[in-house]
């Protein structure tokens, strides 16, 4: 059986705002880590760095609406292969509901592991919700 990561935030900005930020590099790179290379199309790749990982993190752009977007870890970091994240948008009494996912994980991967996961992706939400909402690039991550 596999477990899901699922999050949810309620942001002050409109729905477009949002999904421009988590599907295009600049806006990636804007909340969530700088070093963000590929395409943001569907069928594109995107490669992810991060300062104390020793690779690069991999995602294939699965799909890409103005409601959703959704990627497929391809590898290398351990136990995210074929996991999948997607970040689904729908408009709120504040401006956009945000709810993240991260579906796929096994469940031999530790409890400890994957909260530790679930916190880093809360900080990445939040690091979105500032940004999305005051313009100011601050990466949870880098």
């Amino acid at each position: 059986m596999s477990r899901t990561i699922v999050l949810a935030i309620d942001v002050a900005a409109e729905p477009s705002t949002v999904h421009e930020a988590v599907s295009s590099t600049s806006g990636l790179a804007s909340f969530w880590t700088p070093s963000v290379n590929g395409s943001t199309e569907v069928g594109g790749e995107l490669s992810f760095g991060f300062t104390e990982a020793p690779v690069d993190l991999q995602m294939s752009v699965v799909a890409s609406g103005r409601d959703a977007v959704e990627w497929e870890c391809g590898g290398p970091w351990p136990d995210w292969g074929g996991t999948r994240v997607t970040w689904e948008m729908a408009p709120s009494d504040n401006g956009t509901m945000v709810v993240f996912r991260h579906a796929g994980w096994s469940a031999d991967v530790p409890d400890t592991e994957l909260g530790s996961v679930a916190l880093t992706w809360a900080m990445t939400l939040q690091a979105l919700k500032s940004y999305v909402e005051t313009g100011v690039v601050a990466p949870a991550l880098g």
